[in-house]
């Protein structure tokens, strides 16, 4: 291209800038892109300059196609004249007008006008063509840059590679509960999309920041609320999917046939849903309707007596077996619900409601591990599960322990407190000599 018509364009002080219908520009070898068959915004300013009538066209190429050879597939002109009835025309000679005139408008002396090309580029994902816009003005071109025609194309990427979101829901209890991750997904296609989920198919799942347009280069982080229903006990997966769908009003003939796919399906990460007691083993029984709850770990001092509980629920007799090993941790005392008992317990579980087994237990010795056990029985199955009890030193070592630190953090504070009494007393007979 000349200095001469480089010249021309900056005496003429024209300024395009191309965005998708949504406000996103676009570029690419740093010159805007035009996708085909999607609506876009074109906005031609002249600085302080308002025009009566000027018009602007794209053609493929560097050079004009001849009238005779020209298509929907090389050329398109459009006319802005605020004398005309028609003030914003496609005047490309097709029989369809590649032109929305309700989103056109004319603000001060910005000219949008909202515009289209057919999608007649080969269906690769990537294709591109340098095509050329040009400015014109009672017959004189004022301005011409080199733009960037792509063939449609809808992208997700996964930035965050969680694989599941952990959520923790008490048992029989309606919740509403936030996951402990969240994921990513990036538009690297070059259409905006509209992403929702299926909120019939799943009733429990909020998703934020759904239902709103999704612009190529974006980046949204999701977050996922589980709203539970009164769940028994038990380990549960949810695998939900997002649809992201090229938005409707985006589309520049929404009755062609489209040669890109108009929507792409989302995996969520897995939804692990612990139902269940804070901090309690959950164990479904394979093989039987029974789960049983535990804790798999405790801590307890020297002459500690605590209630220790455990859980069964699900449908089926049980026999419950439980021992402490005596000597490191002693168990003192068996409840079924309200009710003592000794082992084994036998009953027959009900999915409605959980059976809670309450065991007043005493550590014995400082320093070692104790083990409770529990051995279930089930339709034929057996499982025995421990319990681990951690003794450290008597409470009262610990008391000890904690007022005689206290003691000498009070008498360090004295002394430090004797100390600068003292210095302001010397301080001051020092300056009462002078």
């Amino acid at each position: 291209m000349s200095n001469l018509f480089f010249s021309a364009n900056a005496a003429n002080n024209i300024t395009i800038n191309i965005s998708i219908f949504g406000g996103e520009k676009q570029t690419s070898f740093n010159n805007p892109v035009v996708v085909a068959g999607i609506w876009h915004y074109v906005n031609i300013s002249r600085s302080n300059q308002n025009m009566d009538e000027f018009t602007f066209r794209l053609y493929k190429g560097y050079s004009v196609p001849s009238v005779t050879n020209r298509n929907e597939t090389n050329y398109y002109e459009w006319r802005y004249d605020e004398n005309n009835q028609t003030v914003w025309a496609d005047i490309s000679g097709y029989n369809v007008d590649y032109i929305n005139s309700d989103y056109c408008s004319k603000n001060d002396d910005i000219y949008s006008f909202c515009i289209g090309i057919k999608d007649t580029l080969p269906n690769i994902v990537g294709y591109y063509e340098n095509w050329t816009t040009e400015v014109y003005e009672n017959g004189n071109k004022l301005h011409s840059e080199d733009i960037v025609v792509e063939t449609p194309t809808i992208g997700i990427s996964f930035p965050h590679g969680t694989s599941s979101i952990i959520f923790n829901v008490d048992p029989f209890t309606e919740m509403v509960v936030t996951g402990d991750n969240f994921f990513k997904i990036g538009n690297t296609g070059n259409m905006p999309l509209y992403v929702n989920m299926d909120t019939i198919k799943y009733s429990n799942i909020e998703i934020a920041n759904l239902n709103d347009k999704f612009l190529p280069g974006e980046t949204e982080t999701l977050y996922v609320t589980l709203h539970s229903e009164s769940w028994p006990p038990g380990v549960m997966q949810m695998n939900v999917q997002l649809n992201a769908s090229i938005l409707k009003s985006c589309l520049v003939d929404t009755n062609a046939i489209i040669t890109f796919p108009t929507s792409y399906v989302i995996d969520v990460p897995t939804l692990q849903i612990y139902v269940g007691h804070s901090n309690y083993k959950i164990e479904e029984i394979q093989d039987t309707d029974i789960t049983f709850q535990y804790l798999e770990n405790i801590n307890m001092n020297e002459g500690e007596i605590k209630d220790l509980k455990a859980y069964v629920s699900g449908d089926g007799p049980v026999s419950l077996e439980i021992w402490a090993d005596e000597e490191n941790v002693k168990l003192l005392k068996l409840m079924d619900g309200n009710t003592e008992k000794n082992s084994p317990i036998t009953f027959v579980s009900t999915i409605s409601s959980e059976r809670t087994i309450t065991m007043k237990i005493e550590a014995v010795s400082e320093g070692k591990t104790g083990t409770i056990t529990y051995r279930l029985t089930t339709g034929g199955v057996t499982k025995t599960y421990t319990t681990q009890v951690k003794i450290g030193p008597p409470a009262s070592q610990n008391t000890e322990s904690f007022t005689m630190s206290l003691s000498i953090v009070q008498i360090i504070v004295i002394i430090l407190v004797i100390v600068v009494v003292i210095y302001m007393f010397l301080s001051y007979l020092k300056h009462k000599r002078r």
